[in-house]
């Protein structure tokens, strides 16, 4: 296993996160809350022709990517069949985009893509977050249940604050960090009722957020980490809480 997929160098913690664009043709038309799975397995099924990549698979540890929703975006939830879109890809790491980037131009299709091409690896930087929006449904789960609208805020607050700062340390092992107060001190669900994403036969609920973020430090970093590796669940398969954010550039 390459230690550069796992963890960051010292040199590398004030990156943002790093994107790659795929321009692919859809082989099949998707509903737009079907489509994430078929992105996340096609990744997954790519990953397996790189050797690092694929022991990750395995592993149960943080991937640390995400990604988007297919570009444009079709008004009616469909995806069409035989049309052009753009996936957008990011990381925490730089290393673990250019080897997707490769395995799946090795793969070059399944049975809902087809690959056309991939942008270089751009890195993104902003030197102050104020708000992140989730932009793809966040995934929470407590004692095995979704969070859905009506249950505690507050308790939502302190499990995505969590995984946060599980990501960070898994990615600066050497620089843990442990706040004694959640790296987002507001926070809003931005839909009435839960959306509900497919995944194996089943649907896994999840809501759209928009966090406020702190201006200390160690806040910053948190949230440089949920743009580049996902807010709570799912990120990787589902491409689950993929953000954007507000901010200085």
């Amino acid at each position: 296993m390459e230690r550069g997929l796992y963890s960051i160098s010292d040199q590398e913690v004030n990156v943002l996160y790093y994107e790659i664009h795929i321009t692919t043709l859809i082989k099949q038309s998707s509903h737009h809350l079907e489509i994430p799975e078929r992105i996340g397995a096609w990744i997954g099924r790519a990953g397996l022709k790189d050797e690092a990549l694929k022991q990750t698979h395995y592993d149960k540890d943080y991937k640390h990517y995400t990604f988007g929703a297919p570009f444009p975006r079709e008004k009616e939830g469909m995806y069409k069949q035989g049309r052009v879109y753009v996936i957008t890809i990011r990381s925490s790491i730089e290393l673990t985009l250019r080897r997707i980037s490769a395995a799946l131009q090795a793969l070059q299709e399944d049975e809902y893509f087809q690959f056309i091409a991939a942008s270089p690896v751009q890195s993104k930087k902003l030197t102050h977050i104020t708000e992140l929006t989730t932009v793809t449904p966040a995934i929470v789960t407590i004692e095995g249940k979704p969070w859905v609208p009506g249950l505690s805020v507050e308790l939502l607050l302190q499990r995505i604050h969590a995984n946060a700062e599980k990501k960070y340390n898994h990615l600066y092992p050497d620089q843990p960090v442990r706040l004694e107060q959640p790296f987002v001190e507001g926070i809003q669900v931005l839909n009435h009722k839960p959306i509900a994403l497919a995944y194996k036969g089943r649907k896994l609920l999840g809501n759209k957020l928009r966090l406020l973020v702190r201006e200390d430090e160690y806040s910053q970093k948190l949230a440089s980490v949920v743009l580049g590796s996902g807010a709570a669940e799912k990120n990787s398969i589902l491409g689950a809480g993929f953000c954007i954010a507000k901010g200085l550039e």
